[in-house]
């Protein structure tokens, strides 16, 4: 049933995603200058840099502050609390999505702005599941991030009309894998399984992560055994389609 009642949000949501149609949310309270504070995640310091500086000459916006990696994601949201997320998608590390993931429903009032020049089917479908408010595609003009940041500040949503047809392909396109597994699998057995997924052995996995190989292959065997799995080609594939790993990355 929960799955039933996300795939009919994340419909309905999809049907109406056009930027000439916005829909409203709640709004959270502001500062007491009247500005949204905002979070700036994007592990390629200078377009952190120019994003930062968008914020801080925006005059719905301030900086809250910013990060590079998943981890210190999930780590300034909580301590900070922002309004607005911006949060980019392939990360060093924990991926924009599994940071999504594990945040929940820690802070409901936080709107997330996705700010990516990733915009695969398969990325956007679980995205969509995540909840966000936006998304605004790194190799468009910098307007569009600007026009997106005064649209979620004033409580609304922003996709431009090439994110809704990308987003009625994701919906349209069949999944050869269970939905909702990506659920079933807790925390550490998604940071396992992008390891897995980018080569590293059982003993790599077990030295990053400061396990034993024994608790890393035990790990490995669960994963194989939620998922369906017979070998790692079969986990690559899982790990791509939800968006956990870039398959074009080097």
């Amino acid at each position: 049933m929960k799955t039933s009642l996300r795939k009919i949000r994340v419909t309905r949501l999809a049907a109406g995603l056009t930027e000439a149609t916005l829909q409203k949310q709640p709004a959270r309270p502001s500062t007491a200058e009247g500005k949204k504070r905002v979070l700036v995640i994007e592990d390629q310091s200078a377009v952190c840099d120019l994003v930062a500086e968008l914020i801080q000459a925006h005059p719905r916006c301030e900086l809250a502050g910013k990060g590079s990696d998943g981890g210190s994601a999930i780590e300034l949201a909580l301590q900070l609390r922002p309004d607005i997320l911006v949060l980019d998608v392939i990360m060093p590390g924990i991926g924009g999505i599994e940071v999504l993931r594990r945040l929940g429903g820690s802070l409901p009032g936080m709107k997330v702005l996705i700010f990516s020049g990733k915009q695969e089917p398969h990325i956007v479908r679980a995205l969509m599941q995540s909840g966000i408010h936006g998304f605004v595609n790194k190799n468009g003009p910098l307007s569009e991030l600007r026009k997106a940041l005064e649209a979620v500040a004033l409580g609304n949503t922003w996709f431009n009309e090439d994110f809704s047809r990308t987003v009625r392909l994701a919906l349209a396109s069949p999944s050869h894998l269970v939905e909702g597994v990506i659920d079933q699998l807790t925390p550490r057995e998604r940071e396992i399984a992008v390891l897995i997924a980018k080569s590293h052995s059982s003993k790599e996995v077990a030295h990053q992560l400061n396990i034993s190989i024994k608790t890393a292959e035990n790990h490995r065997a669960n994963l194989m055994r939620k998922l369906g799995v017979r070998d790692v080609a079969g986990l690559v594939r899982f790990v791509v389609r939800q968006g956990l790993v870039d398959p074009t990355a080097e």
